[in-house]
């Protein structure tokens, strides 16, 4: 195998690798989007939620009704924590994801760098040598039959 050809594997492998973890990297980003969707409604619904109790202030609360709603409210608020560390999770994730497709996405450009300066030297060499071919071939032809000819 050609040092051009092992070079061409390799760059065909991190290229897959590089759309790999670009796909990954984008499920990441949907789960993500998820987590925050979600915490934006349990936030929203505590808002209401408190909207909706204060409204009420003007009635008197049974002891009881006052502790469910607190226990509620407690729950709802660990439910919210919970939802947090989930999103901040799925971040940091994400933001992991993203270092190693940001890396491979430079090898695989620094690759295809090196494998197009290769090409283009290998067309120059080609180029010179078919160029060195017909001087010899006009000069045998000059030495040999001569400009009269």
């Amino acid at each position: 195998m050609k040092h051009g050809d092992s070079l061409k594997t390799v760059a065909r492998v991190v290229g897959n690798e590089e759309r790999e973890m670009a796909r990954r990297m984008g499920d990441c980003r949907v789960n993500m989007e998820k987590d925050e969707q979600q915490l934006m409604s349990l936030m929203q619904y505590r808002n209401q939620y408190l909207e909706g109790f204060h409204g009420a202030g003007g009635r008197c609360l049974k002891p009881a009704q006052l502790q469910d709603y607190r226990v509620f409210l407690a729950r709802l608020d660990q439910a919210i924590d919970q939802q947090q560390q989930a999103l901040r999770q799925s971040r940091e994730a994400f933001e992991k994801m993203q270092l190693q497709w940001l890396k491979l996405h430079g090898e695989n450009k620094a690759l295809q760098k090196l494998i197009n300066k290769r090409q283009l030297r290998g067309m120059a060499e080609r180029a010179r040598g078919e160029q060195k071919e017909l001087d010899e071939r006009a000069g045998w032809m000059f030495r040999n039959h001569g400009p009269s000819h």
